[in-house]
Order: C-alpha cells, then structure tokens, then sequence
C-alpha cells in the first residue's frame, strides 16, 4: 500500500494501480478501517464495493463523515440520486451532533457543510433539476460565503435557468479566486452568447495564462474568433487545441467548418472525415456540412451520399429529405426525386419546399402528364401559402411552357403585387414579354431587376433584349458587364461571339466561342459556330473537329450534318458531303436548300437522275411555301 502511494506521488498509474490491486487481494495492510476499503476499491474503479463498505459501515455507526464519503463514492459511480440521499442524511447528523445541540429552525450548520451543500447541487446539475441545484448552491454561499467554486457553479446554473444575473457569480468567484480558470472559460461563454466577442475573447486569454494547455480555452477562442470573421487566427487556435489533444473531433468539426467558409475544401473534407472516423458524436451534422460542401462544388453524387447517410441518422428531418431531392434532380434522377420528396411530404404534409421541388422534378420529364402533375403541386403549395412567391414563378413557367403566356403573365405580376422587388418574377415576366414581342416592357422589367441585384444572367437577358430591338452597341456592353460580373458566365461569351461572327469580327468570335467552351464544353451551339468561324477562317482541319464535336454533342442536329456538308462541298468531298445532306434530309424531311446542295453534289458526283430529282424537289417544296404564303 505505501509503496502505492509513493509510485501515486510519482505519477506511475500503472504500478500503483498494480500494487494497491495486489494488497486489496492480499487483503493486507488495508486494517479494518472501512474507509481505508473503500478507498482503495474505489480508486481500483470497484465503486459497488467500496459503496458496499460504506452502506455497511453508516448503518453501524451513523456519521457525518462516513455519509459524505458515502455520497463522494456514489457520484463517482453516476448514482447522483442516491448521492443525494447520503448527503442529506450527513447534514442530518451535523445538525443533530449530541455535542453541538445547533437549533433547527435557525438552520444553523458547521463550515463543512458548506462543501455537503456543493455536493448536492452538483449531483442536481448531474440529475439533471437546475432549481434544486440552484437552491443548494444558494445554501452552500450562506455557510460560506467566500466559496469561490459555489458562486461559480451557480453561476453556470443561473445561466441555464436563463438568468442575467449569472455574470455577477463568476465576477464574484474570480474575486475570491483570480486563478479559477473555469470562471474565465464560461465568463468568455456568457459574453460569446451576448455578442460581446471581443470581451470574450479577452476572457480566453486570462484562462490560457493560468492555463496553457487547455484545449476547452483554444476552443472557444477558436469558435469566437471564427463569429468575428477572424477565421485564419480561428484555425490556428483550434489547431492549437489539436496539438494538446489530437483526438478531439470538436476541433476537428470547428476548423473544417472554417476551412469550409474560407473555401479551401480539401482541408476541410480532410478535418470532416477525420470527425466522422473517431466517433458518432456529430456524425449528424458532419454529414449535413459535407453534403452541403460536395453540393456547392457541383459534386452531387457525393452529396447524394452524404444526405442518404444523414436521413439513415435522423429519418424524419425532410430537410434533409429535401436536399436529397435536390441533388437527384441535379444529377437527372428525376423518378427517385420524386419518390424523396414524396416521403418529405409523407412525413410532413405542409413542408412547401417538397412541394416545389417535387414539382420542378416532374416539369423536367418535359411530358404533358408530368407537366400537369407539377402544375397540381406549385397550387397545392400556394394553396398551404397563398404567398408563397417561389411556387407562383414556377406555376408561371409551367404555363410558359405549355404557350400559355398571357397567364403566365398574370402569375408573374401577381408576384410583383406582393413583393414589388422580387427579381425572379421580374425576370420571368421579362421572358414572357419578350415571346409576346413586347420588348420594351421586358427592357423595362430587366431593368427594375438589375436595380435590385445585378448578376451576370440578368445583363446578359437584358443583351439578348437589346439584340431583338437591334441595339447591337447596348447588348455589347451588357455582355462586357456579365463577364466583368462572372468571368466564368459561359452564355455572355456566346453572345458576345454571336455579335463578332455578324459584324465578320471572326478572329475575336473564334476567341469568345473557345471561351465559351472553356467554361461550358457541352454546348453543342457554340461548338457548330465555332466550326463554321474556322471555315470562314480557312483553318479546314479544325472545322472539321468541331463539327465531330457537334455531332457527339447533338446527334439530331440537322444543322451540323448540312453545315459540314457545305464544308465537305468546299474541300470537293462529295461522297463524304452527300451522306451529310442525306443525315440532314432524314433529321428535317422537305428542306428546300438541303434538296438543292445535294442536287448539286450529286451532279459534281456523275449522278445526274438523282441530281435532277432533288432539283425537281427543291422546286415543288419552294413552290409550296410560296402559295401558302
């Protein structure tokens, strides 16, 4: 046993625990001093047994000392209600001491029960019943009212019942004890709470002096640091913290979130896989940030993971649900964003959102059925919230869509009704202007939405309206304003492209087009432009990769078959440029011009008949048009 306490001293847990183990089983030198047992038991964690002994030893002879050893021995094995009971009868038996006949109504107790009163509200705070807690600490101050950890405890329990006046308990504490570090930490909390961050912070910095090494003070000077927008010094202090203890998964979730918001997303997947490997305690909102960061990186596929693990964690947050929906419709699994969102609506039938996103969903399948069935789910949700703005603009497209524009017209200035500045309605509304041929008022709608919050797509819609009014100088400055907006804005390239190609610019369209398709490869348009500025060009080889291009891209164009068969034509391919006016003819039947340049490649090929049938086809196709007109 004395050998135990020296290797103790020493700070050798391993021998000492094996030495007191040994003399416990040994059952030597322990004497038959109860507390002695119990001691021992306890520090070998056998707290049933060293409650055992003391249980025994208060029944034979009741003592205050004995019950607070009891009650100590309890808390340490989590019984904080029994805890409870032995504490209170040791406050019993200091107030009945045969020697120290105390009066019972004044309450009068010893110095030392100050401590058994701090006992008991820490078991109430364990238990958890704030209000008693809150009345012991209390009684503990009246006995002794230079207790700094009483007024520090109840400080932390005015503050979880919510009261201001918490604050004065730790200014109180610290007085009595500067070197309370704790008191800094939840004083530093209190002010984090209040918004008062810088005095907060200031807080942290007292409690690392005393304490250099605590990871709970890196922590939240961290997390203040990172609510004052400081999110460098945050990550360093919560690195800090990982140095003194490199397996806390809260730093690890509170620098990735910071690594999240300064945009630098490798660390931070780093840091929230790391939070996911060492446990489950914020699996959940890992899980949710991760989704999110894969989300706002377009990497719906990881997204979509992530959000179908959370839902297995928290199976009715149609939140959740809802974020689901929307990474399946980005990655063009409509029928199960459907089934997601029909599940949100299962679990919650007023959830709007579900509503919405089902809806958009089903206005993706581009079929009559599906367009009826998004169009029920924009008004159920309008129904739920006659204001709902979102689901009135999208009822608008779906009326758009099916050429209903003048109702389309009516949802979108109902919108404005409700909110005048309501950009996408203004924007929507500008669209449905400039299919009725009213360019003016889309001019004018575009503008009121500018006003509001100028993107890089609203400049370049209002170019595209400068085009149709023929104001090529207009619509060049606002394409110049959406790519100064975005750089990456790939349709103002286009445009701009479209604008250098008419005014035969075609070495600065060639660059605008190889822009565009830096920043959007798929788009096919762009591609068979591009393709027909190098044949302007007289660069023929790379025209002719262009048009492949095309041709992967948009498979059906009939365009990009007739223009590479025009190009084929040029460079005297004839076999090779009438198979493309075939392709063409069979994609877009009765195209008079189609019918004449195969005519004429067919005549350079020998083939005079044929020639002279799509001649003769041309004509009668021509002909047709003409007496209908």
């Amino acid at each position: 046993m004395y050998r135990g306490e020296i290797l103790l001293e020493m700070k050798n847990f391993e021998l000492a625990s094996f030495c007191v183990q040994h003399a416990a089983e040994l059952s030597h030198g322990l004497g038959q001093s109860p507390t002695q047992q119990a001691a021992v038991q306890s520090f070998l964690h056998n707290y049933n047994k060293a409650i055992e002994t003391l249980s025994t030893a208060a029944r034979l002879k009741p003592a205050a000392p004995l019950f607070i050893l009891l009650g100590k021995t309890q808390m340490k094995a989590k019984k904080f209600s029994q805890a409870v009971e032995s504490l209170e009868k040791a406050l019993e038996l200091m107030m009945c001491h045969p020697q120290k006949p105390w009066l019972i109504d004044k309450q009068v107790y010893p110095p030392e029960a100050a401590e058994v009163y701090f006992l008991i509200g820490q078991c109430q705070t364990e238990i958890p019943n704030h209000l008693k807690a809150y009345e012991a600490f209390n009684s503990a101050i009246k006995i002794d009212p230079e207790y700094p950890e009483a007024f520090y405890q109840r400080g932390l329990t005015r503050t979880k019942l919510k009261q201001s006046k918490g604050i004065l308990d730790f200014n109180r504490a610290l007085a009595l004890n500067p070197k309370l570090y704790q008191a800094f930490l939840s004083r530093a909390a209190y002010y984090g709470m209040k918004g008062r961050y810088s005095k907060a912070i200031v807080n942290c910095n007292e409690a690392l002096q005393l304490q250099p090494r605590s990871v709970r003070a890196y922590l939240y000077r961290g997390a203040l640091k990172y609510y004052i927008m400081a999110y460098k010094l945050a990550i360093k202090d919560l690195s800090k913290a990982l140095e003194i203890d490199n397996r806390c998964s809260l730093a690890y979730f509170n620098r990735a979130v910071c690594y999240h918001t300064v945009k630098d997303y490798p660390k931070a997947l780093r840091d929230y896989g790391i939070v996911l490997m060492l446990g489950d305690e914020n699996s959940l909102k890992v899980l949710i940030n991760r989704g999110l960061l894969y989300f706002e990186r377009k990497d719906y596929q990881n997204a979509k993971e992530d959000f179908s693990q959370a839902i297995l964690v928290e199976p009715r947050n149609v939140n959740i649900r809802h974020t689901l929906g929307l990474c399946c419709h980005k990655l063009n699994e409509l029928e199960e964003a459907v089934l997601v969102y029909t599940e949100a609506l299962q679990i919650d039938p007023f959830f709007l959102d579900a509503y919405i996103g089902r809806g958009n969903a089903l206005m993706d399948f581009h079929h009559e059925i599906a367009m009826k069935m998004s169009r029920h789910d924009y008004e159920q949700a309008l129904h739920l919230n006659p204001l709902c703005l979102p689901a009135r603009v999208n009822l608008a497209y779906t009326l758009q869509m099916t050429g209903k524009f003048q109702q389309a017209w009516e949802q979108f200035t109902a919108c404005l009704k409700v909110n005048p500045n309501y950009k996408p309605a203004l924007e929507g509304r500008s669209v449905i202007c400039l299919q009725m041929m009213d360019t003016f008022a889309a001019l004018l709608d575009l503008n009121a939405a500018l006003k509001i919050a100028g993107t890089a797509e609203l400049y370049t819609n209002r170019g595209v309206v400068h085009l149709f009014m023929d104001d090529r100088v207009n619509a060049m400055k606002d394409f110049k304003a959406a790519i100064k907006k975005d750089p990456t804005y790939s349709l103002a390239y286009f445009n701009s492209a479209n604008i250098f190609f008419q005014n035969r610019q075609f070495s600065q369209a060639l660059e605008y087009y190889n822009k565009t398709l830096h920043y959007n490869e798929k788009d096919e348009a762009a591609m068979l432009n591009r393709a027909i500025t190098r044949v302007l060009l007289r660069d023929f080889r790379g025209a002719v990769e262009d048009f492949y291009q095309a041709q992967n891209l948009s498979p059906y164009s009939a365009h990009v078959y007739f223009n590479r068969g025009n190009l084929y034509t040029m460079l005297h391919k004839y076999e090779l440029a009438e198979k493309d006016y075939s392709q063409a003819l069979k994609l877009q039947p009765d195209d008079a011009i189609v019918h004449k340049r195969r005519g004429d490649v067919l005549g350079k090929l020998g083939k005079r008949n044929l020639a002279i049938k799509d001649y003769k086809r041309a004509v009668q196709i021509q002909s047709k048009r003409q007496i209908i007109r």
